[in-house]
């Protein structure tokens, strides 16, 4: 297949789903289905998001951030890509590296070699948020290992990503629900978007939530996308009822802060 690198289609339809793979346990039982895509629509406007990233942690010389149910690397590519765009890359080095995982340990040996998956419409968007860089930070994968034809993964073309991105990320195998329970505390971002339907049983969203509360420290915060409460796990709630208050601009925000809002407002 051939495409053109510098297209840029202003009216793209956002979609979920770039790379897209049935996850199974060792007996072959189906777990979940790995979904992702770049700069995925739930997180609403990635500029706001990395605008509000850069005025929070401004005073902070490093930054951690951490990428759960991070799937083919999708999303830490696109913040790495958005912080690179709008810092510049001495002002983004300190929220690097990324620390990425996923369940799932084929699309993260796949992650781990450089390759990323993905359809017509992430070349659209990749364009679209690097005003048409997209060679800046990936090249045409001709031929991809064999061990990715095999995976049976769905997806338009086969991405090689540049070191100025791949560098930018670590990608490990963990479950979600127990990487979290070894981060750093200080000045943290946790990304825990896309995965909070799959956790089956609202008791397990709620220990998630009370994990992340518990573990997190100043000045640190979580990210979620729409598709987290429009898919009926209500992460937005979980979170508020385990003590993070939702940030009143970016509602897929949540800030580990004792003093309500309202008192804010206070008269």
């Amino acid at each position: 297949m051939q495409i053109n690198f510098n297209k840029i289609n202003y009216s793209y339809t956002p979609s979920f789903s770039s790379c897209s793979r049935d996850v199974n346990d060792a007996s072959g039982k189906f777990i979940y289905r790995n979904d992702t895509s770049m700069f995925r629509s739930d997180i609403r406007n990635w500029d706001k998001l990395v605008d509000y990233l850069e005025d929070k942690f401004q005073k902070a010389d490093k930054v951690n951030v951490y990428c759960l149910a991070s799937s083919a690397g999708d999303e830490p590519y696109s913040l790495a890509i958005k912080l690179i765009e709008k810092l510049g890359e001495d002002g983004a080095e300190k929220y690097f590296p990324i620390i990425a995982s996923d369940y799932d340990e084929k699309i993260i040996k796949m992650a781990k070699d450089g390759y990323l998956p993905i359809f017509d419409d992430d070349i659209d968007k990749i364009n679209l948020h690097t005003n048409g860089k997209i060679k800046k930070y990936f090249d045409i994968a001709e031929n991809g290992p064999d061990y990715i034809k095999d995976m049976d993964i769905t997806y338009d073309c086969l991405m090689k990503v540049k070191p100025i991105l791949r560098n930018k990320i670590n990608f490990s195998v963990a479950d979600a629900t127990e990487k979290c329970k070894v981060v750093k505390p200080d000045n943290t971002i946790i990304l825990a978007r896309n995965f909070w339907p799959y956790l089956k049983g609202e008791d397990k969203r709620i220990k998630l939530a009370n994990e992340l509360y518990k573990n997190l420290g100043e000045n640190s915060v979580v990210v979620v996308g729409s598709f987290d409460d429009t898919s009926g796990a209500f992460a937005s709630k979980n979170l508020c009822d385990s003590g993070f208050v939702c940030n009143p601009e970016i509602y897929t925000i949540f800030e580990k802060n004792t003093v309500p809002y309202s008192q804010y407002y206070i008269n």
